[in-house]
């Protein structure tokens, strides 16, 4: 049953549940939910309860000013806002069906390299005016206060270097921190991006902000590994050429970042992963692990 503020949001926006669709839900316990306007075209309206908490509706609110501020400015696609609704109950916003989503199976190396160039675009716009772009940072909190006994609960059977890794955090930080801040997604993974007519859309600007540009890159490895997925050099080839950077700094920083997110950060959803996926992860920070420590400086 749809929620109350979806039901408001549906009268307000005038628009029709789309018949035989059912609604997804986001991490953030967003409710989506495909939709037509009065002109017929197709839409979806994604709502964000008070109920869900202060979090989620600090979240849902910079969605919303992303897309009233910053979208028609930046250089890679995003649904267009059609209208919203912010009061007591929640956050609602009706935007633009852009296209579908493609598992990351069938991504093909073109569209891998088509994806690097986009991020590499964000990366180097201008950042925002306003210094209130700032976004909260979960994996450098992680870093400076981790639960040492979750994280040790998870890897000391599995990750023989994790004893190495705590005591290095404060060089895993310094390493993922090596670029200069920009504009980033925040949540870029494949599920994130839609795709029409071969190009690319990405949706969900609910972390998004000023910070680490090698969070955009590392994440899309961390979500795709449990399914067997390896991200195709394509991706990163197509990134340093639209971005100048120093290949070295990055791809140190980049093996950094995926590494101490899997160690500090995944524990607590390896529960929504089948055993195999789980065997790819502790194999794939075991691989990262031998990286980072064979490479320090």
């Amino acid at each position: 049953m749809p929620s109350d503020l979806m039901e408001i949001a549906i009268r307000k926006f005038r628009v029709v549940a789309e018949r035989g669709k059912e609604g997804a839900e986001s991490r953030s316990g967003a409710a989506v939910r495909a939709v037509r306007t009065v002109n017929g075209d197709a839409a979806y309206l994604k709502t964000t309860p008070a109920a869900l908490g202060a979090q989620a509706l600090a979240a849902a609110r910079r969605e919303l000013r992303f897309y009233q501020d910053l979208a028609p400015v930046v250089p890679v696609r995003t649904p267009r806002l059609l209208d919203f609704l912010d009061t007591e109950r929640g956050v609602a916003v009706l935007l633009t069906a852009a296209g579908r989503p493609q598992g990351s199976a069938s991504w093909t190396p073109g569209m891998w390299a088509k994806l690097g160039e986009d991020l590499a675009a964000l990366h180097c716009m201008p950042l925002p005016t306003v210094d209130d772009w700032n976004r909260p940072d979960a994996l450098l909190d992680a870093l400076d206060s981790p639960d040492l006994s979750e994280v040790t609960a998870f890897w000391a059977t599995p990750l023989p270097q994790l004893g190495d890794l705590l005591t290095r955090r404060a060089e895993l930080r310094e390493e993922i921190t090596a670029l200069p801040p920009a504009l980033i997604h925040g949540d870029c993974h494949t599920d994130n991006i839609v795709l029409s007519a071969s190009a690319l859309t990405f949706c969900d600007w609910q972390s998004t902000g000023v910070g680490r540009p090698v969070c955009d890159l590392a994440f899309l490895s961390v979500r795709t590994t449990p399914s067997g997925t390896v991200v195709p050099r394509a991706f990163m080839d197509a990134y340093l050429h639209h971005r100048l950077c120093d290949r070295r700094v990055l791809e140190r920083a980049l093996v950094a970042e995926e590494l101490a997110v899997f160690v500090f950060l995944w524990p607590p959803y390896a529960s929504f992963n089948s055993t195999e996926g789980i065997a790819r992860v502790h194999a794939r920070a075991r691989e990262l692990a031998d990286r980072y420590l064979g490479g320090a400086r």
